[in-house]
């Protein structure tokens, strides 16, 4: 009984070594700039430009290639925003803000 139950705690312990072994290949550092990457103060202008647009509640869902994509508000509809590097916004039609 106790070699039945040995058999799989030890696979776990080997399966352990070797994900942490690959693991171990991977870079300490960020390995540099992706398309995804952003700073703060590109964000902080993605983030003016939608308020200057009227939205607010902003929350950036996603980054690409200094296009910055967003969720916001405005006049109670919930908006799917796209901030362009030059700071042009576009939105979505909306969506109806839902009665709690």
């Amino acid at each position: 009984m106790k070699m039945i139950v040995a058999a799989p705690v030890a696979a776990l312990g080997f399966f352990a070594i070797l994900t942490r072994s690959a693991y171990c290949a991977l870079p300490t550092a960020h390995p540099g700039p992706t398309v995804n990457d952003y700073t703060a103060g590109q964000s902080e202008h993605a983030e003016a430009a939608a308020r200057g647009a009227g939205f607010t509640s902003l929350e950036i869902v996603m980054v690409q290639d200094g296009n910055f994509f967003l969720n916001g508000q405005k006049q109670g509809g919930t908006y799917s925003l796209t901030v362009t590097r030059d700071r042009k916004v576009y939105s979505s039609s909306g969506m109806p803000a839902s009665k709690s």
